[in-house]
């Protein structure tokens, strides 16, 4: 078998069996995103980190602009200990950060005039389109996606492909949410190089974890190349991996969450023994317009009710006839065997 490394661009557009693309799905809402390349308040050099410097630094295929982003590093990084609260204190008051996944932190604040401001940071899978800026913030190339009035997500594209990027996302009604996109960021992206936000993962957390890397290459190809196709591996961010051959899709998703999964009454889900003293959750969703199956684990115990959580989605559409959950299964039964324990 053949892997080949695609971006998440080309998996949105292209690959159908894939149920869907990581992050906030922010062109279902009205009106429609604009894509800049051009940050319009960030033509000089100043403090937020824009530039109009000509001969941008070379992109990177494969491998980041520097080590300090590597993949190893970035899943080491307390993404709130990257969130510059001084930023945040000139803009309004902040409340409690929350880092609500991996590789994410968030700040629902309230701007000085009580009207909620909402902050995050992430590590997320980026736009092809970003890999062309010809701006930069702290180095790194500068996209920005405008929802005139309401949103402004501003990214640092810290590798070309898979395109990667560090995305400062600012729920605001304000016409200024885009400026403070640039000020978080900049001061992000100057922690993340210093390194002043490195830690330890505890023993057996799935932070540490890389997703495309976590299965057998073997029992990936088992599970979703019946034909000999090549399969397309297309990491989705820092805790999302996606794979997929001309028939079917695999999808392996980690995140923490603050209620562990549980069965609630009336749910569909079926408990399945994954071996190890792991019970699964299996949703069944063979019979829907675009079929699939999901099992979901709780990997580690994070107290007060919050979860380190693994989850498999195998899809396919209605004409490839394959078992949906046997399949995923089988999958799930031989990860849980390979992620670390603590």
């Amino acid at each position: 078998m053949q892997f080949v490394h695609r971006s998440a661009a080309v998996l949105c557009a292209l690959l159908l069996v894939v149920a869907g693309c990581s992050g906030t799905d922010l062109a279902k809402h009205s009106p429609y995103p604009r894509e800049t390349l051009d940050a319009g308040a960030a033509n000089s050099a100043d403090e937020n980190g824009g530039s109009t410097d000509e001969g941008v630094p070379p992109g990177s295929v494969g491998t980041p602009v520097s080590a300090e982003f590597s993949g190893e590093k970035l899943r080491a990084t307390d993404v709130c200990k990257l969130v510059d609260e001084t930023v945040l204190r000139k803009h309004g008051t902040p409340a409690e950060l929350t880092g609500n996944n991996f590789g994410e932190c968030s700040n629902y604040m309230k701007d000085k005039a009580g009207k909620s401001l909402s902050v995050t940071l992430a590590f997320r899978s980026s736009s092809a389109l970003y890999a062309k800026s010809d701006k930069r913030i702290e180095g790194l190339k500068l996209g920005e996606n405008v929802l005139e009035g309401q949103a402004c997500f501003v990214s640092g594209v810290f590798q070309d492909e898979p395109p990667m990027d560090l995305t400062a996302q600012i729920s605001y009604k304000s016409e200024n949410n885009c400026e403070i996109g640039r000020e978080l960021l900049s001061a992000a992206i100057k922690r993340v190089k210093a390194g002043s936000a490195l830690r330890t993962n505890p023993k057996g957390s799935l932070a540490s974890v890389d997703p495309c890397r976590a299965p057998d290459p073997a029992v990936v190809e088992a599970a979703i190349n019946a034909s000999g196709s090549n399969v397309l591996e297309i990491p989705l961010g820092l805790p999302t991996c996606s794979w997929s051959s001309r028939e079917r899709s695999l999808m392996l998703a980690f995140q923490q969450v603050a209620v562990a999964p549980r069965k609630l009454p009336g749910d569909k889900t079926v408990d399945v023994d994954l071996g190890g003293g792991v019970t699964g959750r299996k949703l069944d969703e063979s019979g829907s317009a675009f079929p699939s199956c999901k099992i979901e684990w709780t990997h580690r115990d994070l107290g007060a009710g919050g979860a380190e959580v693994a989850r498999l989605t195998t899809s396919g559409s209605k004409e490839v006839q394959y078992d949906r959950c046997e399949t995923v299964t089988t999958v799930a039964k031989a990860l849980v065997a390979k992620l670390p324990r603590g």
